[in-house]
């Protein structure tokens, strides 16, 4: 894209919008609620996705953890681009081209085209994100209110969303049409939206620092491998369960495509549950405490439950349910490491909270997506059971990182 037109672009007038900065806060949440539920859409329907490329599980995971390269790719350009052009830029681009390229990418057959497609998705999928907190973060601060907290939570709506209308409509509604139908509505909606806030967007030149960091500026801080080893051991059960539990129900369990989507519900909703609590539980607990808890209780009944469900046979219900236990152990085991995590973070690093979080956004993407990698070929040659038991172990495997919870650097 031209720089001389982005300039253009950017100081180009918005449709008069709200006024007031405090009435931005609903149009802001409804925007992180429907990018939950387009960005979800087509996560409940992988098998269909996968049955149309016609490869087996192990290159299916392949090709998913190819996404990875798109997001790191932003994370490493997008935030100055950004703190340089401002969000009006990239806000309404790549709203449009996620919503669009979503559709395309479950209707295509060739895996090069896929590969194609799953990196740039995920290149705007991630600049969106950074583009769109990076305003949730400027408006949280004009209204001096505790936002962001708010946003995940209403993002993590949308996701449920998107899996209860795809539980609703599977065996009804084609791949094609219900993933152009949502894509339509999330565009509409968020562009209308976008409309409302326009008004507050983050001038060029003024992006919150935090959103300011490039890959050439992290790679120059030490690497602290046990934090960064003791979070991708926590984090690594969110982004298997998306791309496999749902595979996993309709593959080996034998369950109909109307129900196969409910498991990823219950780790996504314990995992809300959880959060919602985390005031609470943070007030009782210690951060050891906490740390072994979720690796013994959440890691142990995950990995409990997914053996039962492999060991019973497929005809009997019980399979099932132990699937669906084992995910609500799961959910409800990792639901604070990410915010425990961050807090962590600002502990142990003597750089400053911006850096910490660039070099945490980078390091998190490139490991999680070579632990896919992996997954992937545990999958393709011992079968999907063992793969899904991989990040369950690495979550019991948490108590030999107690140390990390109590150092200050």
């Amino acid at each position: 894209m031209n720089v001389q037109y982005l300039r253009i672009v950017s100081v180009m007038r918005w449709p008069r919008g709200l006024q007031s900065v405090e009435e931005t806060q609903r149009p802001l949440l409804i925007i992180f609620f429907l990018f939950g539920l387009s960005g979800m859409s087509w996560v409940p329907r992988f098998p269909e996705v996968k049955a149309n490329l016609d490869v087996n599980n192990g290159y299916f995971g392949i090709l998913l953890s190819l996404g990875g390269i798109g997001a790191i790719l932003a994370l490493a350009t997008v935030g100055n681009l950004i703190n340089h052009f401002g969000v009006s830029v990239f806000l309404p681009a790549t709203a449009l081209g996620f919503c669009l390229l979503i559709f395309i990418t479950v209707n295509i057959k060739q895996e090069l085209f896929f590969i194609i497609c799953n990196i740039s998705l995920g290149w705007l999928i991630a600049t969106f994100n950074i583009a769109l907190n990076a305003q949730a973060l400027s408006i949280q601060g004009k209204i001096n209110k505790l936002l962001l907290p708010k946003t995940a939570g209403v993002w993590s709506c949308g996701a449920l969303g998107a899996i209860l209308l795809s539980s609703l409509i599977v065996d009804r509604v084609s791949l094609g049409l219900h993933i152009g139908v949502v894509q339509v509505i999330c565009l509409v909606g968020i562009s209308t939206q976008l409309i409302k806030i326009a008004p507050h967007f983050i001038e060029p030149g003024s992006a919150n620092t935090s959103f300011s960091y490039s890959l050439f500026a992290v790679r120059k801080f030490k690497v602290d491998w046990p934090f960064y080893i003791a979070m991708l051991m926590a984090i690594q059960m969110e982004y298997s369960m998306a791309d496999w539990a749902t595979i996993y129900a309709r593959e080996d369990l034998q369950i109909s495509p109307k129900f196969s989507a409910l498991p990823y519900l219950v780790f996504l909703g314990f995992m809300i549950i959880g959060r919602l609590n985390l005031h609470r539980v943070f007030e009782r607990f210690t951060t050891t405490e906490l740390f072994n808890f979720g690796a013994l209780i959440g890691g142990g009944g995950y990995c409990a439950g997914v053996l039962l469900s492999h060991w019973l046979s497929p005809t009997n219900p019980l399979a099932y349910w132990s699937f669906l236990l084992a995910l609500a152990f799961g959910g409800l085991g990792t639901s604070f490491m990410a915010p425990l995590f961050l807090n962590i973070a600002q502990a142990r690093s003597q750089e400053s909270f911006a850096a910490v979080i660039g070099q945490m956004g980078l390091m998190n993407i490139a490991m999680v997506s070579i632990v896919k990698l992996f997954i992937s070929w545990v999958t393709q040659v011992g079968g999907l059971t063992w793969g899904l038991l991989i990040p369950g172990i690495m979550l019991i495997s948490l108590i030999f990182f107690t140390h990390v919870m109590n150092e200050r650097k």
